[in-house]
């Protein structure tokens, strides 16, 4: 997982299709998958519930989490 990457939260959602989607800003810790952690900001017109748990002001960027929530959809080069 690297920056530019557009990922999918799949955590708590029930029914497949409906995880939000969101960009990764920063990965830190990169080399080690124990300590890596990443920043996303979530996409689209409404903010999804996620984003108001993973962040610290309720924004659309969250704060650092372990990339083991999302998979990657789309990497960029």
């Amino acid at each position: 997982m690297k920056v530019g990457d557009m990922v999918r939260y799949r955590g708590w959602s029930k029914q497949k299709g409906d995880e939000p989607l969101a960009l990764v800003l920063e990965v830190q810790a990169a080399e080690s998958e124990y300590h890596k952690r990443i920043r996303v900001m979530w996409m689209g017109e409404t903010i999804p519930i996620q984003a108001s748990v993973l962040s610290i002001s309720g924004d659309r960027i969250t704060t650092w989490v372990s990339p083991k929530h999302f998979e990657v959809i789309s990497e960029s080069r």
